[in-house]
């Protein structure tokens, strides 16, 4: 039976109760209480003649007097001088303590209510250097390294360090471990069931949600950030990071008093813990699941080690998918993980920690294609119907620009459109093209498709790529802008660098009728353009005809979607990159008339976009129109 709080004790009131029955008033009371005078209230009740007590009882009561007050001195000199440090010591060993319930943080799910991110309970066991008796602390600590399966050379660094602070010893203890504290009865040992985070897709979806780790000292002393209590998890990277106040809740506190060995001696004031608010995604997890799984497969037959992917809307920007291969399971953070396998998750060369989709970027290759028609055609150097003329190379100075198919079946495709030249990915056109709008108009463009800046979606780490420029080549090498590097810049090669998510931005543009949809990781969120208007209509109709045309007859990828149903369009890029393999790209929408999602792939060092990237996102349109 719970006990009810009493406030009289505490403020040193004496509270007195009569349980005796009541009594009835007398005639006489009665009487005399009608004749009340302004004399006094009990003037009724005096008699007018004075009393006489026998001598022999005023003798005994002045030595029951005399008897009582030298048992009083005594006692008071007793308790005063001979035992007043041993009650002054106790009374100042009584203290109070601020006891904290952390509060769980919110739900994460999928678009489709299923949980991607949740709490469960987990053992926190923390001890209390106040309430170790000196004399044994020693055995407490010993028993207590060997309960818990951690050393006890580890234990005593922290509670023999002399901060007065409870510390930490584990969060994560076994049931059978705290039965066996319980049975110990330790002093300064304290357990307490606290909210621990679970996540049951990791690896798959470690870099969309990312993890959650104790606020660091630091945090904890810097004036400037979010004020946290001692023991609290804060989210660091994904979304657990970006929406970390929507997440975290507020604790609960207990002030409790508590005496020399650590015994609660009551509860004063406390407030019960308020959890996290909900999240809903904009993921789709089984479509996440499928483009972690298909990405995984074909960086592995590859022959590569890392890749990342990302499926979107194109019309609300919503974000169904995203993937990063190598990944990590982020479910290691809540279960304790050591500083040393910290620093070899870190320092790994693969860097699973790294979101590849937008915090890498890399040279786009002839995706960047679509960029550079779209800035011939807006400048009005060409149309639709102009030709050039594919002649296998171009010369300039004592280089020599080889178009692909020149360069591997010593063959040109003579006169084509822009059309024809982004089906066929032909070099040789947009060479010439670069040199006839000059890379000023080619970079302008770029920025206009958000190339060179942040997407600002609502996840962290975000990298913004680079549009190489004149100034900018004079402050960072010293010099001055050639004309081989626009005909680089033509084909997305050079010093220019984009994330997957930009590239994806670039295809959705051109499958939502020209507009910079900004993207978000949040389900049913109100569309927001970071750009429109810069691309005509004829324009975008252009090069969507390019980019079905890629995907049926001779197109580059034809092999795979001719017979695809439905119709879809996309571009592939194979990227150069130093004496490494080129990286692998390809992007694409479906349907080709009403488009819904739009894919993008890139494989690092992985060979032709056409023969990873391309089968890869195949593989993605074949389930998302097989389970829409």
């Amino acid at each position: 039976m719970k006990k009810k709080f009493s406030f009289g004790p505490l403020f040193g009131e004496n509270v007195s109760k009569n349980k005796g029955k009541s009594s009835l008033s007398s005639k006489e009371t009665l009487e005399g209480a009608g004749k009340w005078t302004e004399k006094g209230l009990f003037d009724f009740a005096l008699s007018t003649q004075p009393l006489k007590p026998p001598k022999w009882r005023a003798v005994a009561i002045f030595m029951i007097f005399v008897m009582v007050f030298v048992v009083l001195v005594a006692r008071s000199f007793e308790l005063q001088v001979i035992e007043g440090d041993s009650f002054l010591g106790k009374a100042q060993s009584n203290r109070y303590k601020v006891q904290t319930s952390y509060a769980p943080r919110g739900v994460i799910y999928d678009r489709n209510g299923k949980i991607l991110a949740r709490n469960v309970p987990a053992f926190k066991v923390d001890v209390d250097p106040l309430s170790i008796p000196s004399n044994g602390k020693a055995q407490i600590i010993a028993d207590l390294g060997k309960i818990l399966g951690i050393p006890t050379k580890k234990i005593s660094v922290e509670i023999i360090s002399g901060s007065p602070e409870t510390v930490t010893i584990t969060n994560n203890a076994t049931h059978e471990q705290i039965l066996k504290l319980e049975t110990q009865e330790l002093p300064g040992v304290e357990i307490q069931v606290i909210p621990k985070r679970e996540y049951p897709f990791p690896e798959v979806g470690s870099h969309i949600l990312g993890y959650t780790s104790e606020v660091s000292k630091e945090e904890l002393e810097n004036p400037q950030a979010t004020p946290h209590q001692l023991g609290d998890r804060v989210g660091r990277s994904g979304v657990e990071d970006s929406f970390e106040n929507t997440l975290r809740g507020a604790n609960g506190y207990n002030l409790v008093k508590v005496d020399s060995t650590g015994k609660k001696q009551g509860s004063l004031i406390k407030t019960q813990p308020i959890a996290g608010s909900d999240l809903t995604l904009s993921i789709d997890i089984d479509l996440q699941k499928k483009l972690f799984q298909t990405l995984k497969k074909w960086t592995k037959n590859a022959g590569a080690k890392a890749g990342s992917a990302i499926v979107m809307d194109p019309n609300t920007g919503e974000i169904l998918a995203l993937a990063s291969y190598p990944s990590f399971d982020n479910n290691i953070f809540e279960n304790g993980l050591s500083q040393d396998k910290y620093n070899n998750l870190v320092n790994n060369l693969d860097k699973p920690l790294l979101n590849r989709a937008i915090g890498s970027s890399y040279p786009p290759g002839s995706t960047f294609k679509l960029v550079t028609a779209a800035a011939g055609l807006e400048t009005g150097n060409i149309n639709a119907s102009t030709k050039i003329i594919d002649t296998g190379f171009i010369k300039l100075g004592d280089q020599v620009f080889n178009n692909w198919l020149w360069l591997d079946h010593r063959r040109t495709d003579g006169p084509i459109n822009v059309v024809r030249a982004i089906a066929r990915s032909n070099d040789t056109f947009f060479y010439k093209l670069g040199m006839r709008i000059g890379e000023n108009a080619i970079q302008d463009m770029a920025k206009n498709f958000s190339f060179g800046s942040l997407t600002g979606i609502n996840l962290p780490s975000e990298t913004a790529g680079l549009v190489p420029t004149e100034q900018w080549k004079i402050d960072t090498k010293g010099e001055i802008w050639y004309q081989g590097e626009t005909l680089n810049l033509a084909i997305g090669q050079g010093d220019l660098l984009v994330s997957p998510l930009q590239l994806s931005l670039v295809t959705a543009a051109f499958a939502n009728g020209g507009k910079i949809v900004k993207p978000t990781i949040l389900k049913d969120s109100e569309p927001e353009f970071l750009r429109e208007g810069f691309l005509s209509d004829s324009t975008v109709k252009t090069v969507r005809e390019g980019m079905y045309q890629n995907t049926i007859g001779d197109g580059n990828v034809s092999y795979l979607f001719s017979s695809f149903k439905p119709k879809t369009a996309g571009k592939t890029g194979t990227a150069e990159s130093g004496n490494k393999r080129p990286h692998a790209w390809y992007t694409g929408f479906a349907p080709l008339d009403n488009p819904e999602i739009v894919v993008t792939i890139m494989v690092e060092h992985a060979g032709h976009g056409s023969e990873v990237s391309a089968p890869a996102t195949k593989e993605i349109f074949d389930w998302y129109f097989e389970n829409e």
